[in-house]
């Protein structure tokens, strides 16, 4: 780990000091080729257990990889895994503010790559969380221009869609003030409705059925708010069928456990 601090230091002027390292870096580090790395890597983090373990393996290999562009936006998914496994604030924002840097270096890299764009709105969600309601609102605008862009050239992928879904259901609850502010900022207040959220969530049920425990608790939700009980109960009970086997989805059949009481008072 320590190597990816100076790593990042030296490249992007990130400050390394007092950060906690979790854990040693491997004296014997096996050398892989690119292809072989990137297959270890995605392989690696399928499971929310080994995911530590695919960023200490990008870390090793950095030096040789750094200005492959299919090395770097993984890096910087790496660097969001961290974010989310990570309970510890400071970390937290540690890791957000290198992938986001990361992230930055992919698109400016390679602006026709959806995963880069896809992996910097990500990172620049997870920045905004620490940030004062202007620079949310500044980083929201930035998130939703990049994942547009994934969109357009990952037009196939679910967990897009989902992203969107949550951005669009996030929108059409904002307080006046928050879409006041959001209208000095960029010329416009931010629009968007209930039913643009559910087309995406049911976008993404068409394209991946099951794909995620979170994803039917949103539609739970969006129906809910069209007062269409039935599909409501329909999605929560599909998403309790459904696997818990990261902390989302754990927070996610929480809410969904929630949903089916109030459905059923």
């Amino acid at each position: 780990m320590g190597k990816c601090l100076s790593y990042i230091t030296a490249n992007t002027d990130t400050e390394e000091q007092s950060f906690p390292v979790t854990k040693a870096l491997n004296t014997h580090v096996e050398d892989l080729n690119l292809d072989v790395l990137l297959q270890k890597a995605d392989r690696l983090r399928l499971e929310e257990s080994s995911k530590m373990e695919s960023f200490e393996l990008l870390c090793d290999h950095k030096d040789k990889y750094r200005d492959e562009i299919e090395f770097i936006w993984r890096f910087a998914r790496a660097y969001g895994d961290m974010y989310e496994l990570s309970t510890n604030t400071q970390e937290k924002k540690h890791y957000a503010n290198i992938g986001k840097t990361l992230g930055e270096k992919a698109i400016t890299r390679a602006p026709m790559n959806g995963h880069c764009h896809l992996w910097y709105a990500i990172l620049c969600g997870y920045v905004s969380e620490f940030e004062g309601l202007q620079n949310k609102i500044n980083y929201g605008h930035r998130f939703k221009e990049h994942l547009d862009k994934a969109i357009q050239f990952l037009p196939e992928e679910p967990f897009l869609y989902y992203l969107k879904g949550r951005y669009c259901y996030t929108v059409s609850k904002l307080s006046w003030i928050e879409k006041k502010m959001a209208a000095t900022l960029f010329g416009k207040i931010p629009s968007s409705t209930v039913e643009e959220a559910l087309q995406n969530f049911l976008k993404v049920e068409e394209l991946h059925p099951g794909f995620s425990k979170s994803n039917y608790m949103f539609l739970a939700k969006c129906y809910i708010d069209l007062e269409q009980t039935n599909d409501a109960v329909k999605f929560c009970d599909l998403a309790v069928l459904l696997p818990c086997v990261s902390r989302e989805d754990r927070e996610a059949q929480k809410e969904v456990k929630k949903i089916s009481t109030f459905l059923k008072r």
